[in-house]
């Protein structure tokens, strides 16, 4: 788990986010592969906000993680 990125916190269609914090532009949210490792990595939306008191087609995200032994 790598912590949250808001999703960028504001997206306008057919753009995306507008700004996400510097790792956030690797890794902007959900599972990624981290390139060259056998590693995932899972970034949550959120449920605050940065910044502006705003939050614009990028809806808050609580997440439940289930973790079991291989």
């Amino acid at each position: 788990m790598s912590g949250h990125s808001h999703a960028g916190q504001v997206r306008l269609p057919g753009v995306g986010a507008l700004h996400y914090p510097p790792l956030g532009r690797i890794y902007p949210e959900g599972l990624q592969q981290v390139e060259g490792m056998a590693l995932q990595v899972y970034t949550s939306r959120g449920i605050g906000v940065s910044g502006p008191p705003v939050r614009f087609l990028c809806p808050p995200e609580i997440s439940l993680l289930r973790v079991a032994g291989a």
